[in-house]
């Protein structure tokens, strides 16, 4: 570990919670790291609305559709 980090890390963190910090510190990186990988992999799937030119405007008019018939069922 770079001398500057453990410097920071000893002016900065009580003795006691030292392991904690650390961590604390590796879960959120080793959390952002796999958010990461699985944004890659939906990446390289195929688009999920293949032939709809405005994904949002469609699923508006779908939920907006489902609306409507809940409120005509009365559900």
């Amino acid at each position: 570990m770079p001398k500057s980090l453990v410097k920071a890390l000893r002016k900065e963190v009580s003795t006691t919670g030292k392991s904690k910090f650390i961590a604390e510190a590796v879960e959120e990186k080793m959390t952002r790291l796999r958010r990461e990988q699985a944004l890659k992999a939906l990446e390289k799937l195929p688009p999920a609305l293949p032939r709809v030119k405005d994904s949002a405007r469609y699923i508006r008019e779908m939920r907006s559709e489902n609306e409507e018939r809940a409120d005509r069922l009365g559900i």
